[in-house]
């Protein structure tokens, strides 16, 4: 039998117990009540910043082009809400000028974008790929537009000189009537970066670019090229040496307000009326107005080419900003997307992608000399005169700078004094040595940022291959065979034939002839497969 003092022990236990169970059960109603104010809450605050705040989706599948794909940026939602009258337009001449809204969002829908994994090591790329861009919308960007022009470092008042009758100055002096034949002392004057300077920058000859100066345009295409456009893109085909390639995925927006341009020769003028939708009514081939050069003055074509590239400034007077696209590229992406993703979000003033492999002025030497792609006498004697001058070989000391050697089939900039300079001077130096622009590029540049603080905006190459998709030149275009035509009728395989039985006047052996032992079968690599420019 228990004892009453057992008996009062028991009987404390079991109110100690009650007590703390009930202790318990308060502690865990009070925190489900906390934890559901604080779900009510945050509820409330992430749908009041949702409101205010855009959607976006990223753009993160890896981009691979087939025949008839092109890379599409996901459609985002709209900072246009409501009544369209909130675009503010002013009618131009031909023109619709967009002026973006005075307000921006708080911070960038593509702020939490970044790239996938990379594939695990081992896995075999068969080359070059796009990568995935994060894009707004063609209406968003425009949202970002700058309202006031970039700031050019030091350089204020940018003017060209013009000489009726330019003169060589040095024994042996490369260059053209056409860029004026600069000395070495107005070279060097031209990396002197001042407030106003005066430089060669072509057209020296005539009372305009495009009037007597070579590289003549009609007079009524040269008053429309006066005109103001806030964007314009441009390309050129000269010695027939590419097919046009329409755009895709342009907005409305951008069809409406941004001219295409694409320079030709008289050869590549003649050969589209004959092959093309062209008419010279309308003088156009789908989006592109087609430009036509007279009296150029190069006589090779790809020399030609580099006159528009690089002086878009002096054929365009009163542009903003440009996009040059080499004609070997099908843009495939909005302007308005492209110039935001590459100038206005990194607040640059140029944009070009670096080369997908090379990044040292001298291994791109010697590969062009191994391609064939110009002189190898004349590449060694620029190469020499860059090395005197102080060029060394590309290596970590040079970061921010990631890469000497552009991809330079894509350009993207604002036009305002000290981009204009850059242009001006990588076309002397293309104009004094060769034509291949990846061989001055960083020269151009190196001197430039040695006067002033001023950058590039060298973006990946892959990123390059997500708003362009490259295609083959026409020459090898003319050459390619024919695909095989296929048969809806399938034939059965032959019936193997007994060892010793004869094919074809030959015995089978089941071996291998002397003629076809150790040879192998090497699969055929397409003519695409380089790059080729």
């Amino acid at each position: 039998m228990l004892t009453s003092n057992s008996k009062d022990k028991e009987r404390s236990l079991s109110f100690l117990c009650c007590w703390y169970l009930g202790r318990r059960r308060v502690a865990m109603l009070l925190l489900l009540s906390l934890a559901f104010v604080v779900f009510v809450l945050g509820s409330y605050t992430i749908n009041k910043e949702s409101s205010n705040s855009p959607n976006i989706h990223q753009s993160i599948e890896t981009i691979e082009f087939g025949i008839n794909q092109t890379p599409l940026s996901r459609e985002l939602s709209s900072f246009y809400t409501g009544d369209s009258n909130n675009d503010q337009t002013t009618r131009g001449s031909d023109v619709d000028i967009i002026h973006p809204p005075p307000s921006l969002p708080s911070h960038h829908p593509c702020d939490s974008f970044s790239f996938p994994p990379p594939p695990p090591p081992g896995l075999r790329r068969p080359g070059p790929r796009p990568c995935p861009v994060c894009y707004l919308s063609p209406e968003e960007a425009l949202v970002h537009m700058p309202k006031h022009p970039f700031e050019s470092p030091v350089l204020k008042n940018l003017t060209f000189i013009h000489e009726e009758s330019p003169v060589k100055h040095e024994e042996g002096q490369g260059g053209s009537e056409f860029g004026g034949y600069p000395s070495l002392e107005d070279r060097t004057n031209s990396f002197d970066i001042k407030e106003s300077m005066t430089v060669h920058c072509g057209f020296v000859k005539g009372t305009k670019p495009g009037h007597q100066t070579g590289f003549d345009i009609d007079e009524d295409i040269l008053h429309e090229m006066d005109q103001f456009h806030e964007v314009i893109v441009a390309s050129a085909i000269f010695g027939k040496y590419d097919l046009i390639q329409e755009p895709v995925n342009i907005s409305e927006m951008a069809r409406k307000n941004i001219p295409f341009y694409m320079f030709v020769d008289e050869e590549t003028h003649s050969y589209l009326k004959n092959t093309s939708s062209y008419t010279e009514d309308s003088k156009k081939v789908g989006l592109w107005r087609i430009i036509v050069a007279h009296n150029v003055p190069y006589t090779d074509a790809r020399r030609n080419g580099k006159i528009p590239k690089l002086l878009l400034h002096r054929l365009f007077p009163n542009v903003k900003y440009s996009i040059w696209v080499d004609a070997k590229l099908q843009l495939v992406v909005d302007p308005y997307q492209i110039l935001e993703r590459f100038l206005w979000r990194t607040n640059s003033s140029l944009a070009i992608s670096k080369h997908y492999r090379r990044f040292d002025v001298f291994v791109e030497a010697e590969a062009n000399k191994a391609a064939r792609k110009y002189d190898n006498a004349s590449i060694d004697y620029q190469v020499e005169f860059y090395k005197k001058e102080g060029l060394t070989p590309y290596t970590d000391a040079k970061l921010p700078i990631t890469s000497d050697v552009p991809e330079g089939c894509t350009i993207i900039r604002e036009h305002i004094p000290i981009t204009n300079l850059f242009t001006c001077v990588w076309f002397n130096e293309v104009d004094r040595f060769t034509s291949r622009d990846q061989l001055s590029f960083a020269v151009a540049r190196d001197k430039i940022r040695e006067k002033v603080d001023w950058s590039i905006n060298m973006f990946l190459d892959c990123e390059r291959r997500n708003f362009v998709k490259q295609v083959y030149h026409r020459d090898v275009l003319m050459n390619m065979k024919p695909p095989r035509a296929s048969s809806s009728k399938v034939l059965p395989e032959p019936l193997p034939l007994p060892r010793g039985k004869s094919v074809g006047g030959r015995a089978n052996t089941g071996k291998k002839s002397p003629g076809q032992r150790g040879k192998r079968r090497h699969r055929k690599v397409s003519a695409g497969g380089r790059n080729m420019r």
